[in-house]
């Protein structure tokens, strides 16, 4: 009997040698971006730039926001590294902001995502949360409502640095981080505001990945402290590598909002942010530019222009309340007689 299955063992060995196991293409080598330094953001209050999306309204503006707890703030970076807007989320205290993004819906408006997503201990037993708010018009310090979607893992707590939005159809996927690599989550279709949120996953990733983003092509870009890795999709395989350049602690990334230019962030005081251009391969161009963005006080006083008026309820209550007092008086004058 054990020469049979010596025998039987051999011949499937022997079989499965001769047959090519299927393996994915291994990517070219390495870019080697010429990275340029594109701006230093020199607000003393950013310490820890942690996300990074650049704005489709405003050209040239980048929105940042620190690592960490506190109030749910994003600040508008110009050209020259100044802070041109600080924007604070209304009543948002913040456990640990680690990640943002955007979204020009169908309509054209301009979305900001701010991921409340860090999680260094998996504590967060009732999941992370992730704000929604349009993009102002105007950059100037303010305060402003957002909406508050709960995420939960379908795995337990999860520590994430990475939101991406797929900028053709606002799929929204969270990639987790672990010391030895992580996962891509794959959000609902349509969240739904102060309901927990379940996320599906989708697929593990054998890297430790502190942001990404979803290019116009669909395209899938993870950094590392070290290297970015470009995925055919999110679920596919790598097809290309670029080598990051040498920050203090690399953590941000974003697409320009023309497509045609990667930026990188660090976190540090007075931290730089680099540019490459993209080769032609990479290239696709934006999907979707922004349209006239409503004017959130437009909106409200077409609302209450809408509410119907209380004066004809009020005009026939008060008939309504005159025709009983004249029957109450005429039957008093009857139980009199």
């Amino acid at each position: 009997m054990r020469r049979t299955l010596l025998s039987s063992a051999v011949l499937a060995f022997a079989l499965t040698a001769a047959v090519p196991a299927f393996a994915e293409p291994a990517p070219p080598a390495p870019l080697k971006a010429a990275w340029k330094q594109d701006r230093v953001i020199d607000n003393p209050k950013i310490t820890e730039s942690s996300g990074l999306y650049a704005s489709p309204l405003h050209p040239g503006v980048v929105w940042t926001h620190n690592d960490g707890a506190g109030p749910a703030t994003l600040y508008a970076i110009g050209p020259d590294g100044s802070t041109v807007a600080t924007v604070t989320i209304e009543g948002a205290a913040a456990v640990d902001t680690e990640a943002m993004g955007g979204f020009v819906d169908q309509r054209g408006n301009a979305l900001i995502y701010l991921a409340d997503t860090g999680d260094n201990d998996k504590t967060r037993q009732a999941g992370v949360t992730l704000f929604v708010l349009p993009e102002p018009k105007v950059l100037a310090d303010t305060t402003v409502t957002a909406e508050r979607y709960p995420i939960v893992y379908p795995d337990g707590p999860q520590d994430a640095e990475a939101v991406l939005i797929n900028p053709a159809n606002g799929n929204l996927y969270f990639v987790s981080k672990t010391p030895t690599g992580g996962a891509v989550y794959g959000a609902p279709a349509s969240l739904v505001p102060d309901v927990a949120n379940r996320l599906e996953r989708l697929v593990a990733v054998p890297h430790v990945i502190s942001d990404g983003l979803i290019g116009y092509d669909g395209r899938m870009y993870l950094r590392g402290l070290n290297k970015i890795r470009i995925f055919t999709d999110v679920t596919g395989h790598v097809v290309q590598t670029i080598d990051a350049p040498k920050q203090p602690q690399g953590e941000s990334m974003a697409l320009s909002a023309d497509g045609k230019t990667l930026l990188v962030g660090s976190e540090g005081e007075k931290s730089a942010v680099f540019a490459w251009a993209l080769p032609k391969e990479l290239v696709t161009g934006p999907i979707r530019k922004p349209g006239p963005q409503p004017d959130p006080n437009a909106i409200q006083q077409t609302a209450r222009a809408k509410e119907p008026s209380r004066l004809p309820q009020f005009m026939l209550g008060g008939v309504a309340g005159l025709v009983v007092l004249i029957g109450a008086g005429a039957a008093i004058r009857r139980l009199r007689r």
